[in-house]
């Protein structure tokens, strides 16, 4: 994975889909996550998570995509969460004042668990 690479990976878990990302979600490739969350919701997907637990660093444009995701969520009758938001991501977050606009569960397992809360 190269300096500028994002990964994502995608399982499935009971219901609840679940997009691993890893690296770095900037305006080089913002767009390949919410391509692909929109192919999920388009594909009849009704329980997405997006784990960030790997993700180094985003940028303005992977929140826009996020933000983006969550209202094709909600017109899709979809509920969706973020997990792992940790470390630097969180802070980004926080100085964003986007903590409260997503629906965040602290690990993986506590997303699954509770389900997508939106």
């Amino acid at each position: 994975m190269g300096a500028n690479a994002m990964e994502i990976s995608e399982s499935k878990a009971g219901e609840v889909c679940v997009l691993a990302v890893a690296g770095r979600i900037d305006s080089s490739n913002a767009e390949q996550l919410g391509a692909r969350a929109s192919k999920l919701f388009a594909e009849g997907e009704r329980h997405l998570v997006i784990d960030l637990e790997q993700v180094l660093y985003l940028t303005s444009a992977a929140f826009r995509v996020l933000l983006v995701v969550t209202d094709e969520a909600d017109r899709s009758a979809c509920r969706f969460a973020l997990c792992s938001v940790l470390g630097q991501v969180r802070e980004l977050f926080e100085m964003g004042g986007l903590l409260d606009v997503f629906t965040i569960h602290a690990t993986r397992a506590e997303a699954l668990a509770h389900g997508p809360a939106r």
